[in-house]
């Protein structure tokens, strides 16, 4: 089971679990579900991104100028599809951060269940903790350590909340390689 398939389980209802597996959606999966009720978005439209082959990680990284390019007829259609990728793509790294920033929760084996967390956290609370800063620090490094390398920036290393594919074909916060290419004119992966 992949970590996207774990997340979509911890979802409250279908909208944030297709907000999640959106991500692992190909071109067609991706079209049905825009064209659907709750999406409003033309079927024309749809069958655009289908040609364009538009899969839903791709979804997820579309930003206006993307869709101009696409062509997709007036002016409204781009706006509603914008709409709707920025609510999916906040809704889906909502649910990232949460899965990431929660605790575990693993119910089949024995040293995750409930009486084996309470019993540590007695034990911890009983030794003497580690200075707040200390334990601020191993616990940033925990969280860090748990985000899988394919949610990171390579350039900030840290969780992407606004991702993008850069033309070198890897992802990045946008942020990141805005500043970056500011002052660099070469890839911060290929050099």
């Amino acid at each position: 089971q992949s970590a996207i398939e774990r997340i979509a389980q911890r979802a409250a209802c279908e909208q944030e679990r297709d907000s999640v597996l959106i991500a692992t959606w190909p071109a067609a999966a991706l079209a049905g579900w825009l064209a659907g009720s709750e999406n409003r978005i033309q079927q024309s439209v749809c069958e655009k991104l289908l040609a364009a082959n538009v899969t839903g990680e791709q979804l997820l990284c579309l930003r206006k100028g993307d869709v101009s390019k696409l062509g997709l007829g007036t002016l409204g259609m781009e706006v509603r599809l914008l709409s709707v990728v920025r609510k999916v793509r906040n809704s889906h790294f909502a649910a990232l951060r949460a899965f990431f920033n929660a605790p575990p929760s693993c119910s089949s084996c024995s040293s995750c269940s409930s009486s084996s967390v309470a019993a540590a956290s007695t034990i911890a609370v009983v030794a003497a903790p580690p200075p707040p800063a200390a334990a601020a620090a191993a616990a940033d490094a925990t969280e860090r350590s748990s985000i899988p390398h394919d949610f990171k920036c390579p350039i900030s290393l840290e969780l992407m909340d606004q991702p993008m594919i850069a033309p070198d074909g890897f992802s990045y916060e946008e942020a990141e390689i805005t500043t970056w290419l500011a002052s660099h004119d070469t890839s911060p992966m290929t050099g």
